[in-house]
Formats: structure tokens, C-alpha cells, sequence
């Protein structure tokens, strides 16, 4: 099979990480003669239409796949996740990736390089579509449909990400000024009741704190919050903490970056299943892939879809 390439370029992802990637990456698909064609994603919202348009306009021809890459951070690949679903597709058209962002979390869930020239060969190199599950939900007061490739977050990871995502230093300091919008998010974070229901349990939480759906053992870029989360199974996994002191958390927060105990913790609660549905009922603030969500109560029915990647994760990172 011979691959034609439909790029879509967020430049601005990772403080402009994404425009020096597709600086490296465009000259080894001219050397090669690859057949491509790009466009460039120029506002939020934009690759959910670039990648519909894309879906619309391919003409399938015989031996020939199409593969739509996109060239950003996790929030440019959402946003296309989001574009492709949009059109009904009897064949899928395949994604592919080159990180670009500030996290990365998608790519190191599966394993990608983070080199551009060696994950572009990761994309280049593949023979066929591989299916991975992304998560899917639904959202009953708004009547929303959405799909993520890493996680959906109430309450205390989206108040970091809200406000790492208005911090001037995104991308220049990474884990750090991550770190400090964690004690700034702690601060203004306040426990809040949450329903959990998996199965036939539901699980009342009067001050949760922390309330996390993934489908990626990371969050935050490169926090492995959720060891087990796996991108190849049809599980997703949910954390919650609830609101403890300060210590506590500063407690969890070593035993987090020590390498997953702190799901041993009373504080923590882990769920692990194909579906599961949260009640959130005060006005919380919510994130999907590191993008805000808004304020809101929130009833969400979570569960994961398949869909093909073009991505070889077999050929090797380097670093």
C-alpha cells in the first residue's frame, strides 16, 4: 500500500514547538517524495474543520490509503479526532501523529518518539492501520459528543491546566511552571460532590478534589497518574482524590513522581472498566486533552471507540 499524506500544522502548539517540527520534518517528505498536501491550523477550533473538509474532499483511490498527520500538540490531535468523527466514515481514513506540543502525553502513552525525523519514520514506515481505542463521551445536559485521546479532568487538573494554559510560561519551564500552577490550582480548588457509577456501585464523594478520566497512564505532561491506562484495550481508568489537607497532598504528589503508589492511598480511589459515568452537581471546571471545557454540572457517560492510527511505535525511540 502506498500512503498520500493530508497534513494539518498547528505552528503555534508548544509556544511554536510545532512550527520548527514541520521545519524538520516537510524537506525529508520532499526528499522523499511523498505525496502530501498541508494546510495550516490557524485558530482554536480550526483543525476540527480542516480535518472534516479533509474527510469530505479525499478521493479513495485504489492501492492507495489515505492518511490524515497532524502535526501539534495533544489538543491539535483532539481537535482532529473530533473533525474526522464528525463526517460518517464507512473506511475510516487512518490518523497519524508528529508531537509538537508542550505535553506529548498521547505520544509517550503509546510510545513515539519524540525526535520529529524518527517519529515522522514511525508514521513513514507503517504498512498498515492499527486500531487503538480512543475515549468517547457523552455529556446528557448539554447534549454534547465529544472524543479525547488522553483525558478528561473536573475539578482540580483542570484548574492547573486553565491556568497553565493562560501562564506565560507554557512550554518554557514545562514540569515546573506546571508545578507551580499546581500550588496556584490548589489554592483555589474546593471539594465538590461527585456520583461515580461503574457497573452496578455508585459511589458517593462529598469533597472530591481531583477527578480524572484516562485513557493514557499520563497527564500533565509526562505525570503517570494512571499506571495501568492503556490505549490498546477498551478499558478507561478514573481517579479520584479526594479533599484532603495540604500535607496530604504534597504527601501524594512525592509518592506520584516516585512511580505510582499513591494509588494506594485511602485519600485515592481507582476505577477501572469499559464504561463509566460521572455526576458532577456544582459548577466545576473541566478539561479534555490539556483544553478547557468551561464551567459547568456536568452528567457524562464515558466509554471508548475504535479507530485506526498510522503509526508504527516498533521502530525505535532513541531517547
Amino acid at each position: 500500500m502506498i500512503a498520500e499524506y493530508y497534513i494539518i500544522i498547528n505552528e503555534l502548539a508548544g509556544s511554536g514547538h510545532g512550527k520548527l517540527v514541520w521545519e524538520t520534518i516537510k524537506p525529508i517528505l520532499e526528499q522523499r517524495q511523498i505525496h502530501f498536501e498541508y494546510r495550516v491550523s490557524e485558530y482554536a477550533g480550526h483543525t476540527i474543520r480542516l480535518a472534516a473538509e479533509y474527510v469530505k474532499t479525499i478521493q479513495h483511490r485504489p492501492n492507495v490509503t489515505p492518511v490524515i498527520l497532524v502535526v501539534g500538540g495533544d489538543g491539535t490531535l483532539n481537535e482532529a479526532l473530533n473533525g474526522v468523527m464528525q463526517v460518517p466514515q464507512a473506511e475510516p481514513i487512518p490518523l497519524a501523529y508528529i508531537p509538537g506540543g508542550s505535553g506529548n502525553d498521547f505520544a509517550r502513552g503509546l510510545g513515539m518518539a519524540t525526535d520529529p525525523a524518527i517519529a515522522l519514520a514511525q508514521v513513514l514506515n507503517n504498512m498498515r492501520p492499527r486500531t487503538l481505542n480512543i475515549g468517547y463521551f457523552h455529556e446528557t445536559l448539554k447534549n454534547e459528543h465529544r472524543y479525547f485521546i488522553n483525558n478528561v479532568g473536573l475539578g482540580f487538573d483542570a484548574q492547573i491546566v486553565d491556568d497553565t494554559n493562560r501562564s506565560k510560561q507554557k512550554g518554557r519551564l514545562g514540569r515546573w511552571s506546571y508545578l507551580s500552577n499546581m500550588l496556584a490550582a490548589y489554592s483555589q480548588q474546593e471539594g465538590f460532590p461527585l456520583t461515580v457509577h461503574v457497573d452496578r456501585k455508585r459511589d458517593y464523594y462529598k469533597h472530591a478534589f481531583l477527578c480524572t478520566v484516562s485513557n493514557i497512564p499520563y497527564f500533565g505532561g509526562g505525570v503517570k497518574i494512571l499506571p495501568q491506562a492503556n490505549l490498546h484495550d477498551d478499558q478507561l481508568e478514573l481517579i479520584v482524590v479526594e479533599e484532603p489537607h495540604w500535607w496530604i497532598i504534597a504527601w501524594l504528589f512525592m509518592l506520584l513522581l516516585l512511580g505510582g503508589r499513591h494509588l494506594n492511598s485511602r485519600f485515592v480511589h481507582h476505577y477501572r472498566n469499559a464504561n463509566l459515568h460521572l455526576l458532577v452537581n456544582s459548577v466545576e471546571i473541566g478539561q479534555m486533552d490539556g483544553q478547557s471545557i468551561g464551567n459547568r454540572n456536568y452528567d457524562l457517560y464515558f466509554s471508548t471507540r475504535p479507530y485506526p492510527f498510522w503509526i508504527d511505535t516498533s521502530i525505535h525511540n532513541h531517547h
